[in-house]
């Protein structure tokens, strides 16, 4: 394999931008202990102030989470709340608001001297409510909070949907109180002043944070400071999740705050190997053991979640309490694939059916069946070492029945996509070809590589690892969740795109789509922290219960060292390794037995030593990447290794690099005109589409002799409507809309169907004024629903706009609302290009 040495010089660069990475993360970490506050008392919270323990003497700079080092001696069951300081404090009216920067302190005054408006930003998100205090109020005051830098505003079902009300007066405390549980996803907030009678003050100002007593029992460090908030990003989202007794989901209140038991696999991986509570997670799972959320997924991601569980607990009491449940839910998904019954959902990404818009389309269902023989396969090994030898052959016959069965069907399998790839990649039943196909056919085109959910970008990343593509799953990590932090994440978010990055600025609003308004703190996002605690510092379960465990850190020349934890019943598992001076330590609880990978980092290893004793040959097992050190008993290792070569050269493989970015060379924008006169029949001489059918059906007779058809959905989630536009002259102009703020209509496709490959151009026109919000455009393969032009951003302009795109085939347009009132499009207009 061809391998390139990076330049000094860019050395240098990689270096100087890791030091200006540090540095900002030492800030961020001290602006978070300036900004926390654990009050003496508050007589208005619902839950007592933190107590039960104390603060820790070293920060953790990579975690946004104001209590990451507070212990507590006793988890106790009850939430507790703390207070937190804005970190800034900006107006809209400096003449309003005297000394207005007071309170970034811990006392200060504000005195308000007129109408305005003051923005709080709190630095990180949290499960809070904004209060503020006054001894002399009066006038006319509205509050807000938003998980992004503008008031927030989501869709119909929440008791709040617009976060914007009229402050609950206690005492000199006044409050914005939005639903009965208090708690908001919030990390902005506002005082809207729109009279006054006289000047008043305000004393100060706060979020009142609730949080679950949780210690991080687990944790993780690497010479990458990304990859290391990336693991307390993840962590802390679960973390404001935690309720008394079970795991929520939705920290933001949009009227879907339920326990959703596909999103808790995710969401009690990571709490497990974070917060090592066990106890709570068995509540989850008893919780959710008979509720599917009417998804069909999610009832097979229920058994993982409990073998998950089982294997990092070790609780086969509880395990084999559920041994009916399992066959039920098993019993119950075979029907579904005979039957072709209804899904209700497999993800948000465009492939697999655009959320409740299409779950049944062909990859989805493959993507099912896949999944469905993936869970058969794991559950069999381990009720045969349970003694369950009848059920661990009918779910065995029942796997290789249902492969065999997908398999025969060679037009389906041929076509199945990068989702249902993952879900035979980590079912492990593939063939070594069938395996090598599906990763250079799916997982090498950056385009490809990130699933709109960064729920499902887990398992992806999941399967790129269990094939050895590490470094291709830390480049689709940095894609989806390097993304999210570059863009001022302090919580992962339900859906991204790496595209955002191109017009997003640091905490402004994000485009909502299949899923609705977007939530920014998704615990179900939050997989990237498992996987690195599984898959860079190495630690998983071989039996259940840890009671035999693997150590099997990835590093390379960029993350050269790494040390973690991870909570196991038996005890806290910790590592360290460094690469560079090839020292390490592991601490094997009592009653466990380890298996220690040592990486060769592309090095001859010399010699290594445990305890300052050399490990003979003999006992060493070896291979290109590793040698493995095994059957370590109970007690706490020092470890040495002794590379008999040094590379001062950061490493390159050309081969990888080259097949990382590939060019969709389908589409091209042509241009954009602005121009709002243009006579609409003669943009484009072939033919044309106005959306003036107040059915929704296709006046066919104006499109082209390529375009066969130009459709929409008609009905449920997804369908547009028809509004109309009006323009500076009172023109009216009809478009086919959105239907915000319903749930999940803040988006819909439209579908051009043609008759043939030839090349043609067509033209999206779009109807802005002041009335109609942001939107974005995205543009998707119509058969394969690959995405094949980056996201295009669409602001209000006052005019109509035509963008216009030179491709073939059939193609799929997708309009997302961002902010604002409804968004649309006006017409299409169709031109054929000579080849």
């Amino acid at each position: 394999m061809m391998r390139t040495y990076l330049p000094l010089s860019i050395f240098f660069m990689y270096f100087f931008c890791f030091i200006l990475q540090a540095s900002a993360e030492f800030l961020y970490s001290d602006s978070i202990k300036t900004r926390l506050s654990i009050p003496s008392k508050s007589v208005l919270a619902p839950y007592k102030i933190v107590s039960g323990g104390k603060m820790g003497n070293h920060g953790i700079s990579s975690s946004p989470d104001p209590m990451v080092n507070y212990y507590w001696e006793n988890e106790d069951a009850d939430l507790q709340v703390y207070h937190l300081r804005p970190t800034s404090i900006s107006v809209n009216n400096e003449e309003a608001f005297e000394n207005a920067k007071s309170l970034l302190h811990s006392s200060g005054e504000i005195t308000v001297n007129g109408v305005g408006e003051l923005c709080f930003d709190f630095g990180t998100e949290s499960a809070a409510w904004l209060e503020f205090d006054s001894p002399d109020f009066n006038g006319d005051v509205e509050m807000s909070i938003s998980e992004y830098n503008q008031p927030g505003v989501f869709n119909l079902g929440p008791q709040a949907p617009t976060k914007t009300a009229k402050p609950v007066k206690h005492g000199n405390t006044y409050r914005l109180e939005l639903n009965k549980a208090l708690y908001e996803g919030v990390r902005f907030g506002w005082i809207q002043v729109k009279a006054i009678d006289k000047p008043w003050h305000i004393t100060d100002v706060r979020l009142v944070c609730q949080t679950k007593p949780a210690n991080y029992k687990g944790y993780f460090e690497s010479s990458s400071v990304l990859l290391n908030r990336m693991w307390y990003t993840g962590a802390y989202a679960v973390k404001l999740n935690l309720l008394k007794d079970h795991l929520g989901a939705i920290l933001i209140d949009r009227g879907d705050r339920y326990s959703w038991t596909g999103d808790a696999y995710v969401s009690q991986g990571v709490s497990m190997l974070a917060f090592g509570n066990y106890d709570l997670i068995k509540e989850n799972l008893k919780r959710t053991a008979k509720d599917d959320n009417a998804i069909e997924s999610y009832s097979l991601l229920w058994i993982h979640s409990l073998l998950d569980y089982y294997k990092y607990s070790g609780d086969e009491v509880f395990f084999r309490e559920h041994l009916s449940t399992i066959d039920l839910k098993i019993t119950h998904a075979a029907e579904v694939i005979e039957k072709q019954s209804h899904l209700g959902f497999y993800g948000w990404d465009e492939r697999i059916g655009a959320g409740f818009e299409d779950p049944n389309n062909p990859e989805s269902r493959a993507a099912y069946q896949l999944l469905y023989i993936q869970t058969c396969n794991m559950l069999s090994p381990i009720l045969k070492s349970l003694g369950q030898n009848e059920a661990e052959e009918k779910y065995t016959d029942a796997a290789i029945a249902s492969l065999s069965a997908l398999k025969s069907d060679v037009n389906r399998w041929s076509k199945i996509g990068i989702h249902a790839a993952t879900e035979a990649i980590n079912g492990g039943y593939l063939s070594d070809v069938e395996t090598k196909a599906m990763l250079e056919r799916h997982f090498v085109d950056d385009s490809q590589i990130v699933s709109f959910s960064p729920f499902n970008q887990y398992f992806i990343i999941r399967a790129m690892a269990k094939e050895g593509w590490h470094e291709q799953a830390l480049h689709a990590i940095d894609l989806c969740w390097g993304g999210q932090l570059r863009l001022g994440a302090t919580t992962f978010w339900e859906c991204y795109r790496p595209e955002w990055e191109a017009f997003l600025k640091p905490h402004s609003a994000v485009p909502n789509g299949q899923h609705g308004y977007t939530s920014l703190c998704h615990p179900w996002s939050s997989g990237v922290t498992k996987w690195l605690s599984e898959e860079v510092l190495g630690i998983q379960p071989i039996e259940a219960g840890f009671k035999r465990f693997i150590v099997k850190p990835f590093l390379n020349e960029e993350i050269s060292e790494v040390r973690g934890g991870v909570p196991t019943p038996q005890g806290i598992i910790h590592f360290a390794l460094d690469s560079k001076s090839g020292t390490g330590k592991l601490t094997v609880p009592e009653n466990t037995v380890a298996e220690l990978m040592i990486p060769t980092m592309g090095k001859k290893i010399s010699r290594v030593r445990l305890n300052g004793d050399v490990v003979r040959d003999s006992e060493l097992s070896k291979n290109q990447e590793y040698l493995s050190l095994q059957a370590l008993k109970g007690g706490v290792y020092d470890i040495q290794v002794e590379y008999a070569q040094s590379r001062s050269k950061m490493l390159i493989d050309s081969e990888d690099q080259d097949g990382t970015s590939i060019t969709n060379n389908k589409i091209s924008l042509v241009g954009i005109d602005s121009v709002s006169n243009k006579n609409d029949h003669s943009f484009l001489a072939d033919g044309y589409l106005h959306f003036t059918s107040e059915d929704g059906s296709v006046d066919k007779t104006t499109l082209p002799d390529y375009i066969k058809d130009v459709t929409w959905k008609m009905k449920g989630n997804g369908t547009p409507r028809l509004d109309v536009w009006r323009d500076k002259q009172s023109s009216e102009i009809p478009v086919l809309a959105t239907r915000n703020p319903q749930t999940c209509q803040q988006t819909y496709a439209v579908d051009i169907l043609t008759t043939n490959d030839d090349r043609y151009e067509f033209t999206i026109r779009t109807a802005e004024n002041t009335e109609i919000g942001e939107m974005v455009i995205d543009l998707f393969d119509q058969d394969s629903k690959k995405m094949i032009y980056p996201t295009i951003a669409v602001a209000p302009s006052g005019k109509l706009r035509y963008y216009t795109f030179r491709t073939q085939g059939s193609i799929r347009v997708r309009i997302s609302h961002v902010r604002g009132g409804d968004v649309g499009i006006s017409g299409l207009y169709f031109r054929k290009v000579n080849n």
